[in-house]
């Protein structure tokens, strides 16, 4: 595996130029323009900058008006709830999950989540340069002390239908990280513990590769300040799986966590202006 921060291909320095916008959500083509089909015929005829999703809940609804948008699989009535304001709209959504509680299970783990599997273009494949972009906000949470077990609460992940995650972006110990493979992690926010209830951005920029060409750009923005370039990968087989695609979920999955364990009974993340962006 081989990393690097030098712009070398015509990907990476149409990402360079874009680091100078800020956190601020920018204008980009409606989600309509681009049709949603099940065949994914329309893949092929995006154009740089194309939006393939744009989940900013401004509709007050779970699904943020967006047919075929998942919603939580766990059954409790707070999994997941509306919340006003949003990071930069009246609404966003909440995920909860309470431990040993199967209210806020669903396929047997603790997790709570929205999902884009249904939405064609919003899926990846090999060969696919996609941005993935969101805000979220850990909402009152409880701080690690080594007492504590070292728990992984993913807030957004890229997975394949049939294997694990491609990537995932979660808060750990008191920091919140970004990894991919078996074992690369990066710190995005090195100690997020002054910016609990306050809204963080991320951007990921991602080339889907199955061959080794692939490559990773991740940023963070923080309260008030703008993009910053936080990870960097190339030479990445970035999809390395025989699924026939990819899909992004986010919102609180803590897997194999127990309060027996030592971890936190309840935990609450809101998320808002969920985007992917071909690019």
């Amino acid at each position: 595996m081989k990393r690097t921060l030098l712009f070398g291909t015509a990907l990476e320095v149409m990402v360079c130029l874009t680091l100078l916008t800020s956190c601020q959500k920018q204008p980009q083509r409606p989600i309509a323009a681009t049709p949603q089909t099940n065949d994914g015929s329309t893949l092929k005829f995006l154009a740089t900058g194309d939006t393939l999703l744009n989940v900013t809940y401004e509709s007050g609804t779970l699904n943020s008006g967006i047919t075929g948008l998942g919603t939580t699989a766990a059954t409790a009535p707070d999994a997941a709830y509306m919340i006003s304001p949003g990071s930069t709209g009246n609404y966003g959504i909440a995920h909860k999950v309470i431990l040993d509680d199967t209210a806020y299970a669903s396929a047997g783990q603790p997790r709570s989540e929205s999902d884009a599997l249904s939405i064609a273009n919003a899926r990846y494949q090999p060969g696919d340069a996609r941005r993935y972009e969101f805000s979220v906000l850990l909402k009152d949470w409880t701080t690690w002390n080594t007492t504590m077990p070292a728990d992984a609460e993913i807030l957004f992940q890229a997975k394949p239908t049939s294997s694990g995650p491609s990537f995932f972006i979660a808060a750990k110990r008191n920091a919140i990280v970004f990894r991919h493979g078996t074992s690369a992690q990066d710190n995005l926010v090195a100690d997020y513990t002054s910016y609990i209830n306050q809204w963080i951005d991320f951007r990921v920029d991602v080339l889907w590769s199955n061959n080794g060409t692939g490559t990773y750009s991740v940023y963070t923005c923080l309260p008030g300040g703008s993009y910053t370039l936080k990870a960097q990968y190339s030479n990445e087989s970035t999809y390395s799986s025989g699924s026939a695609y990819g899909y992004i979920k986010w919102g609180l999955y803590r897997a194999d966590q127990s309060t027996a364990n030592g971890s936190v009974a309840t935990r609450i993340a809101y998320h808002d202006n969920i985007r992917i962006i071909a690019l």
